[in-house]
């Protein structure tokens, strides 16, 4: 069985995963979104294949808005066996419920909806990140997951999606999206200190493109998707969302590398 998984990350937690469950399948090819969102051909895998996986971090308890984006805009050939992958650092909410409903306006559905729970990586302007000495425990229970998700694949099961699909979950993903969005501005407040030293590497990871460098700032503009891979993977420790981040210990997956990431982004 062919196998294609669409994945999108911030930190490198769900292409850690995805990347665990492509070795586990065998035969799949994993496509960044942001790459397939470009105008650039896509391997001809993703015309024919059997299985397509969509694999996605959760923000506010549902899918990041690049996500949504590109769910609406894909186009699906044959009858594939569709499969959700979410990871999150407490609770999927209900993403992969959302998810399947955005595959139903085409006329399919979420046949299996997996959520792993991976070391949180939201550390403003609340910090929801664990101690460092609990990481090592999360990833390895993750990683027990990935031969059970994979046999349940292979055999096109129908699963029951994991989360929630309650009414309360919705209120609270739109109520936290408008607290962080809205009311204290996590993207307005966006800055690189002094420790910047301008080696671009928050441009070329930026997976909608939103950030500039120039020998004399660093700026942002109006197309934050909130993933915060320029705050963790900056060498410098150098961006902060204004005094919350101060201080405050920054995270990437340790199996994915800078290098991935400008991959993930085409930068």
């Amino acid at each position: 069985m062919t196998t294609i998984i669409y994945s999108f990350t911030g930190t490198g937690n769900t292409l850690a995963v995805a990347r665990q469950l492509a070795d586990a399948l065998g035969d799949t090819t994993i496509i960044p979104i942001t790459r397939a969102m470009k105008a650039g051909p896509l391997p001809p895998e993703a015309e024919t294949a059997d299985a397509i996986g969509i694999a996605f971090p959760i923000y506010y308890v549902d899918m990041p808005l690049i996500v949504q984006d590109f769910v609406r805009e894909l186009q699906l050939n044959g009858n594939p066996y569709i499969f959700g992958i979410a990871t999150c650092g407490e609770r999927p909410g209900g993403a992969l419920y959302n998810l399947n409903a955005l595959l139903k306006e085409k006329g399919t559905h979420l046949s299996l909806g997996a959520a792993l729970i991976m070391p949180e990586n939201y550390v403003g302007p609340m910090d929801l990140m664990e101690p460092v000495e609990k990481v090592e425990g999360i990833l390895s229970t993750a990683r027990d997951r990935i031969p059970e998700i994979a046999e349940l694949i292979r055999g096109r099961r129908e699963i029951p999606l994991e989360g929630s699909d309650s009414t309360p979950y919705r209120i609270v993903a739109s109520f936290f999206r408008f607290l962080a969005t809205s009311v204290y501005g996590t993207t307005r407040r966006l800055h690189a200190t002094d420790r910047c030293n301008r080696c671009g590497i928050c441009t070329r990871i930026c997976p909608t493109e939103n950030i500039t460098v120039t020998d004399s700032a660093v700026t942002w503009g109006r197309n934050c998707t909130q993933c915060y891979a320029c705050i963790h993977w900056c060498p410098q420790a150098a961006v902060e969302i204004g005094g919350r981040t101060r201080g405050k210990r920054r995270y990437h997956h340790p199996d994915v590398t800078v290098a991935d990431m400008v991959e993930q982004s085409g930068g």
